[in-house]
């Protein structure tokens, strides 16, 4: 059976801080028979160089650096990111709000105790492990490859010789998968909704529809198929009954 492995980013500018943190983790690993890949950074401005959503499951972030703050490098994060787990390291508790502001796992005071960390680090493999068994779609864009796991799919156009696939963060990306491709593989996955021709969408997105335009969060609307709009707005009111009648059923159980 392979090792369950892990992206990890660190960020401190004390090298003995980075290293005493890199050593209880690789500790975990070893003793969870788990795989992490570290990569430690001097810096906030080093991570952001070339940083892209869905490359760490794990960030711990100090707060107090020399040029760009971890606050200041959390929110050009959040900018892109919403899903990375971030984890702040700091000698003093007096940013803690700010740092739940911007939706922090923890909050964890200088030095980090072995025994804290160890659980932290419990609370995070139970919930990436939820994570990773949900399916993704895999594609490449601009030459990288991605991995969206598809309840982030918000939508997914046909754009001339491209589709555009949008997820939940905001990003854009353009593929050269065909869109036959993409509806085969989101088919079986109950949240996905067609349009239209060459318009896929996710209804956990869908905000409203309102004459012949489908309105989706983060101010995206699109067109529908004017002969079947009454048949696709039907649908998606089904799917939010349904919804809510789970939820109502999981706060009785």
């Amino acid at each position: 059976m392979d090792k369950f492995g892990l992206n990890i980013a660190i960020v401190d500018d004390m090298q003995t801080e980075m290293d005493s943190l890199s050593a209880v983790l690789q500790d975990y690993a070893a003793i969870n028979q788990l795989e992490f890949t570290l990569h430690c950074f001097r810096c906030s401005e080093e991570l952001l160089a070339d940083y892209h959503p869905f490359v760490y499951a794990v960030i711990f972030m100090d707060i107090y650096m020399e040029g760009m703050t971890g606050m200041d490098a959390t929110e050009s994060i959040r900018a892109m990111d919403s899903d990375t787990l971030i984890v702040f390291l700091t000698a003093s508790e007096e940013h803690m709000p700010d740092a739940f502001r911007f939706h922090a796992y923890d909050y964890i005071q200088k030095p980090a105790d072995r025994g804290r960390l160890f659980a932290l680090m419990d609370d995070i493999l139970k919930r990436h492990t939820i994570l990773s068994n949900s399916p993704k779609l895999i594609f490449s864009s601009n030459r990288k490859e991605y991995r969206i796991p598809y309840q982030d799919i918000v939508c997914v156009c046909t754009k001339g010789n491209y589709l555009e696939i949008r997820d939940q963060s905001g990003n854009t990306y353009k593929t050269r998968m065909t869109f036959s491709s993409i509806k085969d593989k989101l088919k079986g996955d109950h949240h996905f909704l067609q349009l239209l021709r060459g318009v896929l969408v996710n209804m956990d997105y869908i905000v409203d529809f309102e004459e012949g335009t489908c309105h989706l969060a983060e101010n995206i609307s699109l067109p529908i198929n004017v002969r079947n709009a009454r048949k696709i707005e039907q649908i998606w009111q089904n799917y939010v009954f349904s919804k809510i009648r789970r939820e109502q059923r999981r706060k009785l159980t």
